[in-house]
């Protein structure tokens, strides 16, 4: 069986020529994922560094630990199948203001189903 070739980037290089977010945490900072969503039936998933660290129905905050040190993948998928769905993931550094990486709502007319990703550097 042939293998299949697929270009690749380091993500680091990925996040500094798209915009892609980067989210950068200073040495010994801390950084907490904030998710809050309107009315669910499927579980959504945030992700760091290929572990799942949050799968829930409703409202979290978690903070990641640890933190790797280089270039890490945040990682999220929503799907959404009740009416007046929304959903909006962030983060905060250092227990500061959280910054907004996605907000969308069907009152938006916004796709039920989102799948994103944003570069953590430690």
């Amino acid at each position: 069986m042939a293998k299949k070739n697929a270009a690749t980037i380091p993500l680091a290089a990925a996040a500094d020529s798209t915009n892609i977010p980067l989210i950068v945490v200073p040495p010994g900072g801390t950084l907490t994922v904030v998710v809050d969503v309107g009315p669910m039936t499927i579980p959504y998933a945030v992700a760091y560094a290929g572990n799942t660290i949050i799968k829930s129905l409703v409202d979290r905050a978690k903070q990641v630990q640890p933190l790797q040190a280089g270039d890490q993948k945040l990682a999220w998928t929503f799907m959404h199948t009740e009416k007046g769905w929304s959903h909006a993931i962030g983060f905060s550094i250092n227990d500061g203001a959280v910054q907004v990486l996605e907000r969308m709502s069907e009152a938006n007319k916004d796709p039920d189903h989102s799948v994103g990703f944003a570069v953590v550097r430690a």
